[in-house]
């Protein structure tokens, strides 16, 4: 493990009291509710390991149903009040059009929708609201905190465009990327997802798109990950939502190898199965949940062994202009299953590497698998793929790649931008 000394402080501190930093991230709440977790990183089971406190501390977490739904336990005021629904949304990143949450076949009058229209101008993305976030660090605890409201601590992340402005919400892609005849990168059911691309080859096809359309990761990747810990109250996602398409490989499937076309999975915002061969979805989008395919994240590098990331989507693949973490992997290479994460300011937390105290595993800790390569610049890539089984998750994080790598289980998904102002 390597922190910086500021890092040090904060993780070993005796003199701050968690009581204290709870104070200061619910002080102020007057007109909206403080909805939080702890992560006791000290802790390997998944539930013990996290705590609920503010307005989430009378709440049950949500749970899969055996029909693969979930039920909203005490959560169903707060995902209302994220106004997360399915969209067709034009190249702009303005909208169009709702789906059915049910069956996103169908518009709510119950027509037919462009869903799977490739002659449609734009996409299918589902809605997040914009939320606040607040983060810090205690010893070996991380305290997350939400609430829909700024207020002092608390920072929109993921919710932030290039130029710096503070949008409403984003647009999360409902479905893998796939790139058409015309060279962009599309969010429709019926296409297969891109694969063997390069990150220039699908920066190119994201850009194609318009200029309000990034990749899917960064800061808003980090926030849906801690809404989901916080949801489920777990730091086992997967066991939570769902194992997706994460044991699907079959070479006999050659050249996707058992990558699944994109499709539409009804039930709701979220489905998740157990047999490591389906498509889930969470918040409305099968990327999310299927762990299928890597996604291409290239506002988070390994540079000569350090993390370096980009808290607003500014691409730069040789990370001069990120955010230089402090945070370094001294070892040569290989997998490790992090227990510790540590807190980046304005993004969020990344898992640390340690040759002592308390490790994970695909079922203790962070749950899911970092993989890295110290030498040079490496492209972030998550989630995992098909082969790789409950390896993969929403913690999962591929860090072994140069940005020229184009394999099979690689591919891209676009995040839309709105612009500022705009709101489904």
């Amino acid at each position: 493990m390597a922190l910086t000394d500021e890092q040090k402080v904060m993780r070993n501190s005796t003199g701050m009291r968690i009581a204290d930093a709870l104070e200061h991230i619910a002080s102020n709440i007057n007109d909206t509710y403080v909805y939080g977790f702890i992560e006791d990183m000290s802790v390997l089971d998944p539930e013990d390991r996290i705590t609920y406190f503010g307005e989430a501390a009378s709440f049950d977490p949500m749970t899969r149903n055996a029909d693969g739904t979930m039920s909203e336990g005490g959560w169903g005021a707060f995902l209302d009040k994220l106004d997360n629904h399915p969209w067709m949304v034009r190249w702009d990143g303005t909208p169009d059009y709702r789906l059915d949450d049910e069956d996103y076949t169908k518009k709510l009058d119950g027509t037919a929708s462009d869903v799977a229209n490739q002659s449609y101008e734009g996409g299918a993305f589902a809605w997040i609201k914009r939320i606040y976030k607040s983060e810090r660090m205690v010893g070996s605890k991380r305290i997350v905190a939400f609430r829909f409201t700024k207020a002092e601590g608390y920072e929109p992340i993921g919710f932030i465009d290039p130029s710096g402005n503070i949008l409403e919400g984003v647009w999360i892609p409902m479905f893998y990327g796939s790139i058409d005849t015309n060279g962009k990168m599309r969010s429709l059911s019926g296409m297969q997802p891109c694969y063997s691309k390069t990150t220039a080859q699908e920066y190119a096809a994201i850009s194609a798109c318009g200029d309000r359309h990034v990749f899917y990761g960064g800061g808003i990747a980090k926030t849906i990950e801690d809404l989901e810990i916080m949801l489920g109250k777990s730091s086992n996602i997967q066991e939570v939502f769902g194992r997706g398409n994460c044991s699907g490989y079959d070479s006999a499937l050659s050249p996707t190898n058992g990558v699944k076309e994109n499709a539409v999975v009804n039930g709701g915002r979220f489905y998740g199965t157990d047999t490591g061969k389906a498509l889930n979805k969470a918040f409305h989008s099968i990327v999310l949940a299927s762990f299928q395919q890597y996604m291409r994240d290239p506002y988070w590098l390994l540079v000569d062994g350090e993390y370096k990331v980009s808290p607003n989507y500014v691409y730069d693949l040789t990370g001069a202009t990120y955010t230089a973490t402090g945070v370094t992997i001294p070892a040569s290479g290989g997998w490790f299953y992090p227990h510790f994460y540590q807190t980046i300011p304005h993004y969020g937390s990344v898992p640390v590497y340690e040759d002592t105290g308390y490790k994970g595993s695909t079922s203790t800790g962070g749950c899911d698998g970092t993989y890295f390569n110290v030498s040079g610049v490496r492209v972030a890539l998550r989630f995992g793929n098909c082969s790789c089984g409950l390896i993969t998750g929403p913690r999962c994080v591929g860090l072994y790649a140069e940005a020229g790598f184009a394999y099979w289980s690689v591919g891209a998904a676009s995040l839309l931008l709105p612009p500022v102002g705009v709101a489904a």
